[in-house]
C-alpha cells in the first residue's frame, strides 16, 4: 500500500493544485460580473475567497484594488495595488496606474508622476500609463510635460481618443489653437457619438470661428491671433484660419448649410496645412498634419466632416441617404490609412 501511495501522492497533489487554480479563476470571473454590476462590497468578497487559495495571485489582488478605488476606499485600494507590484507578476503596470491616480485622488500628484515614471521605466509601451502622466501634469498646469507625455501615448496607439481630447484642451488652454484644433478633429473622428462628442464639436466649431465678428450687412473683422510669430510654428496657419472662417459671409456662401461651410472650412484648412508643411519636421506636421492633408487630397474631407458631425442627428441621416457612397470610400480609405509617424 505504501508503494501505490507513493506513487499516486503526485498525481493528488497536481489534482489539487489544478482545483485551486480553477477556483481562483471561477471566484474572479464572478467577482468580475459583481463589479461591473456596481457591487462592489460583495465582488471584493468574492476575490478574498480566491486569495485563500492562492493569496499571491496578482489578478485577484489587482481586482480587489480596483473594486475598493470604485469605493474609495483609496488607502485600501493603495494596499491591494503595492501587493500586486510586490508579486512581480501579471497585472503590475495596471496596478501602477491604479497606485498612481489614487495617490492623485488623495491630492499627491508629485508621488503619483513618481510612479507613473518609475512604472515607465518598466513599461516604456504602455500608453495608458503616458496619459495617466499626462493628465496629472495638465492638473498640475505642466502643460509642457503633459503634451510630451501625451505625444509619447499616441505614437504607441494612435487610436486612444482620450489622449487626443487632452492633448486638444492642453493646447486651447496654451491658445494654441490649430494644433487644439487638429487634436479635436481627430478626437472626433474615434469618438462621433459619445458624451464627450457634443463637447468637443462645440469646441471645435467655435475655435474655427474664433477672431471673426459680423460689424454689419457687408462688414466683417478678423482679429489676429495675440502671439509673435516667431513663438509658434502654426502662427501663418491660424491667421489663414480667420480668413477661411470670414469667407462663410460672402454673398457666393449665402445659400450653403452651416455644414457645408464646415466642410469646405476643413478641407481648405487641411490642404493649406498640408502645403504649408513642405520640409518642417516634428509630431505635430509628421502625426496630424501629414494624415489630414492625404484625407484631403483623397477628396474624403466632405464624408468626414459628416461622420463626425453625426451626433447632430437630422442633419447626418440626411447626408448620408444621397451620399453613402462617399462615405463607403471614406470608411475604405481609413481602415487603410493608418496613422504613421
Amino acid at each position: 500500500m505504501k508503494k501505490f501511495f507513493g506513487l499516486f501522492l503526485p498525481f493528488i497533489f497536481l489534482f489539487t493544485g489544478a482545483f485551486a487554480q480553477g477556483s481562483v479563476t471561477d471566484l474572479i470571473n464572478e467577482g468580475i460580473k459583481l463589479h461591473d454590476k456596481g457591487e462592489y462590497a460583495d465582488a471584493i468578497d468574492v476575490y478574498k475567497k480566491a486569495l485563500v487559495f492562492n493569496k499571491r495571485s496578482a489578478h485577484a489582488n489587482y481586482e480587489i484594488s480596483s473594486s475598493y478605488f470604485a469605493l474609495k476606499e483609496y488607502e485600501n485600494a493603495l494596499k491591494y495595488a503595492d501587493i500586486v507590484i510586490a508579486i512581480n507578476s501579471d497585472y503590475m503596470d495596471q496596478a501602477y496606474i491604479l497606485k498612481g491616480s489614487v495617490q492623485d485622488v488623495l491630492g499627491k500628484p508629485l508621488e503619483a508622476i513618481k510612479t507613473y515614471k518609475k512604472a515607465l521605466q518598466k513599461y516604456p509601451n504602455n500608453h495608458l500609463l503616458y496619459y495617466n502622466l499626462a493628465l496629472t501634469s495638465f492638473n498640475l498646469k505642466q502643460y509642457k510635460d503633459a503634451e510630451n507625455a501625451l505625444q509619447r501615448a499616441l505614437k504607441i496607439d494612435p487610436s486612444h481618443a482620450s489622449s487626443h481630447f487632452l492633448l486638444a484642451l492642453s493646447m486651447l488652454t496654451q491658445e494654441k489653437r490649430a494644433k487644439g484644433i487638429l487634436a479635436l478633429y481627430n478626437f472626433l473622428l474615434l469618438e462621433p457619438k459619445s458624451k464627450r462628442t457634443a463637447s468637443a464639436l462645440k469646441t471645435l466649431e467655435e475655435e474655427l470661428d474664433k477672431g471673426v465678428k459680423k460689424d454689419g450687412e457687408k462688414s466683417v473683422t478678423i482679429t489676429s491671433p495675440g502671439k509673435n510669430k516667431d513663438d509658434d510654428e502654426f502662427y501663418t496657419a491660424e491667421l489663414m484660419l480667420g480668413l477661411l472662417s470670414s469667407s462663410k459671409y460672402n454673398e457666393s456662401n449665402k445659400n450653403k448649410t452651416a455644414p457645408q461651410l464646415f466642410a469646405e472650412t476643413t478641407n481648405s484648412f487641411f490642404t493649406i496645412l498640408g502645403e504649408m508643411k513642405k520640409n518642417k519636421k516634428g509630431f505635430w506636421w509628421d502625426f496630424y498634419v501629414d494624415y489630414f492633408y492625404k484625407l484631403a487630397v483623397n477628396k474624403h474631407a466632405e464624408a468626414f466632416c459628416y461622420y463626425i458631425i453625426q451626433s447632430k442627428g437630422d442633419v447626418y441621416n440626411e447626408w448620408i441617404k444621397e451620399n453613402l457612397p462617399k462615405l463607403e470610400l471614406f470608411s475604405e480609405w481609413y481602415t487603410k490609412q493608418p496613422h504613421k509617424f
